[in-house]
């Protein structure tokens, strides 16, 4: 037996242990989410579990390239938006990586996000990730006073730490930890949720395959002040004239998702500066139905970048288009990407991301 095939075999053993541990992952996580809501099969005709969690702003796309591929991305994610899309896409990025990205959706609602990574070894890579959504300035209502009664404020917030690593010279592995927080008025609800990815380098057509969860963490319910009140006591003798109470709210699950991708380049090198890079991803969401995400993105000269895509069973997101430019040196790089997508009711949603390497 040679040492190619030994080499060989450690991999694949190394790959099938990757994903025992992610499928072990997922069945751990099944009563997390099946104690939140109902659990109808998502095949079923009747699935009723659409709107069964909260924190959804996790769901949001991170990152114009990905968007402008409609979303199919999980296996391509190699760059500093894969602290979102898979962690283990970071394990072997070069040097010290800084980002951010800036999306408009409709209603005034913006997204921010910025991250950085950095090398904590050869083979072991740590990044660290900021996601703010900000819901804008919004007309409140009271049952007393249904207009003019004000305005507050809504946002979401993330945080999360990443270390990923190349086990092999095609496996590698990521998890994340990250902590969540949800406000509206003087209300939130926070807490911890976990990450875990794996990328695995095939020799059929060089194809990448990808599995990452997302989201796997406990329920959680919102508390503050505007749960509390007063009430005043109907008995006229009794010894006080007012009685204090509070609100309760219930719990709410995290949106768990399951993606598998795979992914590829078309031209398999043999156009010399040009690759059609190829990616599919298939989701599956403990509040929703199974999701498709087909895309394309052709590359010349590793300069300039065209991208399109389409998102399949969702109810609004369908088209993705986008574009990107690409410019290096010998210590530095940088990265400026554009993306469109069209929703079905909603309007078109803009996105714009930076990145920068320093060797």
């Amino acid at each position: 037996m040679t040492m190619n095939s030994l080499n060989q075999r450690r991999e694949r053993g190394t790959y099938v242990r990757g994903i025992l541990a992610l499928v072990l992952l997922l069945f751990v996580s099944i009563p997390a989410f099946a104690q939140g809501g109902v659990t109808t099969s998502t095949t079923a005709a009747n699935f009723t579990n659409a709107g069964a969690s909260g924190s959804t702003f996790t769901k949001l796309w991170i990152g114009a390239r990905a968007s402008g591929m409609a979303g199919a991305y999980s296996a391509l994610a190699k760059d500093i938006t894969a602290l979102y899309w898979n962690p283990a896409g970071i394990a072997n990025l070069p040097g010290i990586n800084v980002g951010a990205s800036y999306t408009s959706w409709f209603a005034g609602v913006t997204e921010n996000f910025i991250a950085a990574t950095l090398p904590i070894s050869e083979r072991y890579r740590a990044g660290f990730a900021l996601t703010m959504v900000d819901y804008g300035n919004l007309s409140k209502a009271t049952i007393q006073q249904d207009a003019n009664a004000g305005t507050f404020n809504a946002n979401d917030l993330s945080f999360s730490a990443t270390v990923a690593g190349s086990l092999t010279d095609r496996f590698s592995f990521g998890a994340s930890v990250k902590y969540l927080r949800s406000s509206i008025l003087d209300m939130s609800a926070d807490g911890l949720a976990f990450d875990a990815g794996s990328l695995y380098l095939t020799d059929f057509y060089h194809m990448t395959i990808s599995m990452d969860l997302s989201n796997l963490g406990a329920d959680r319910n919102f508390t503050g002040n505007s749960l509390d009140f007063i009430a005043n006591n109907p008995y006229t003798n009794a010894y006080r004239d007012s009685l204090s109470g509070a609100l309760l709210t219930g719990n709410f699950p995290l949106p768990l998702i399951f993606r598998i991708g795979l992914a590829t380049d078309l031209l398999q090198g043999k156009v010399e500066n040009q690759q059609l890079n190829a990616d599919f991803d298939f989701s599956t969401h403990s509040d929703g139905p199974e999701q498709y995400n087909l895309g394309a993105e052709y590359v010349w000269n590793d300069m300039a970048a065209f991208r399109a895509g389409y998102a399949f069973n969702q109810d609004q997101l369908g088209l993705g288009v986008g574009a990107g430019f690409h410019f290096k040196t010998e210590n530095f790089s940088g990265v400026v990407d554009y993306s469109y997508n069209t929703t079905r009711t909603l309007g078109g949603i803009n996105r714009i991301s930076l990145s920068a390497t320093f060797q």
